[in-house]
């Protein structure tokens, strides 16, 4: 609880202490502690207590001050303080009070916030099972039992929590047998969709923090609940669209391989008139050829900066972006000529021209992009993941 201030005043002292003087500082949040006290310190972590350590503890602090309890309140505690023996203690001390030193699992469990448990896991289940009418119902009548909206969600939480360690290590040793018989049937759902709940009951507890009114946030954390169930599991989803997707693919194999056998030929025959270098009749034969002699840089120059505004044989006016290098026109020309052994006249205009290369090839993969967005297969998708992207595209069948 002390400022930057009043840690400030310290370090004086740390540095120097008295001789017979030595400082003992505790803490449960050391993220909050400067570094320059930490660095001055010798720092011990601390563990949490066992559950079976701390009632064993509890146990003997009952036996010493002739108060007497019902096993399963000692252990209720215990699982409450989170094994802090502090926390532990006060609600030791608690119970106590109300009790009049005789403490009931069921004084325990309504000072807990966890009177009707079981109410709780019913209406886990009933959002799993998507019966939001009677999960409604449930969640109004523990409110009606003066349980409060964020105690509901945090008991929804830890259920979540219970039932991915159990579906994951098959038996928790930390909780009774009957709990553990209940959140194995939870846990039966399947993790994706329980970790789905997870997420939005942690969302819930954010928007129940800000809301004007805690209760209606809570009821509106189980219709949220209920909606998650209904939504598919995207590994499940996606499969189903990859299989409906190979299904087309193979109704059309038979065709796909007599256009791929009718474009070899003709790919074969323009590598061999590459070969035989004349006069490129196109600029984009132009781009090739540079391609074709390992000149990769004047290629990726020209593709990037040069807007292409009129085009013949042995002649080419272009436009350059701004900030671009005016020697490119001579490399262009030079190399050219080098290679088709032909005079090139390259000049610079400033006319508007076509767009770059690579920005017709942007524009053509975003029109390529919303072609795919509109197609009904992957619009599903988007409607479950409305931030997904489309990064890249790739045909399969070009090779």
């Amino acid at each position: 609880m002390l400022s930057n201030a009043a840690f400030n005043a310290l370090l004086k002292t740390l540095e120097e202490p008295p001789q017979n003087v030595k400082f003992i500082f505790a803490t449960t949040e050391i993220k909050k502690i400067p570094a320059t006290i930490i660095s001055r310190c010798q720092k011990f972590d601390l563990q949490r207590v066992d559950i079976e350590t701390l009632t064993n503890h509890l146990n003997r602090i009952c036996k010493a001050e002739n108060i007497s309890y019902e096993n399963d309140s000692i252990y209720q505690i215990c699982k409450a303080s989170e094994g802090s023996v502090r926390d532990a203690l006060s609600l030791l001390d608690q119970a106590a009070s109300l009790c009049q030193d005789n403490i009931k699992d069921e004084i325990v469990l309504s000072m807990l916030g966890l009177n009707g448990y079981e109410k709780n896991l019913e209406l886990f289940e009933l959002c799993l099972l998507n019966k939001c009418e009677e999960a409604l119902k449930v969640y109004d009548d523990i409110i009606q039992n003066g349980i409060q909206p964020v105690q509901i969600i945090s008991n929804l939480l830890e259920i979540s929590h219970l039932a991915s360690r159990i579906n994951i290590i098959k038996f928790d040793p930390n909780i009774t047998e009957t709990l553990q018989l209940s959140i194995s049937q939870i846990s039966s759902h399947g993790l994706p969709k329980i970790v789905k709940f997870w997420q939005i009951l942690i969302k819930s507890v954010e928007e129940l923090r800000y809301a004007p009114n805690e209760q209606q946030a809570g009821s509106m954390a189980i219709i949220k609940l209920c909606y998650g169930s209904l939504m598919p599991d995207p590994s499940e989803f996606l499969e189903k669209i990859s299989n409906q997707t190979k299904d087309n693919f193979n109704n059309n194999n038979t065709n796909i391989e007599n256009d791929l056998k009718e474009v070899k030929p003709f790919e074969s025959t323009e590598k061999e008139e590459t070969k035989n270098i004349g006069v490129p009749k196109t600029f984009e034969e132009v781009l090739n050829l540079l391609l074709v002699h390992k000149e990769a840089l004047l290629h990726a120059q020209i593709i990037n900066n040069v807007h292409l505004i009129s085009y013949s044989e042995g002649s080419i006016k272009i436009r350059l972006k701004d900030n671009t290098d005016s020697e490119i026109l001579k490399k262009l020309s030079s190399t050219l000529e080098n290679i088709t052994k032909t005079k090139w006249l390259v000049s610079q205009s400033e006319e508007e021209g076509e767009k770059t290369i690579v920005e017709k090839q942007n524009s053509e993969l975003d029109r390529s992009k919303e072609q795919i967005k509109s197609n009904p297969h992957f619009a599903e998708v988007f409607k479950h993941f409305p931030k997904a992207e489309i990064t890249s595209i790739e045909d399969k069948n070009s090779n």
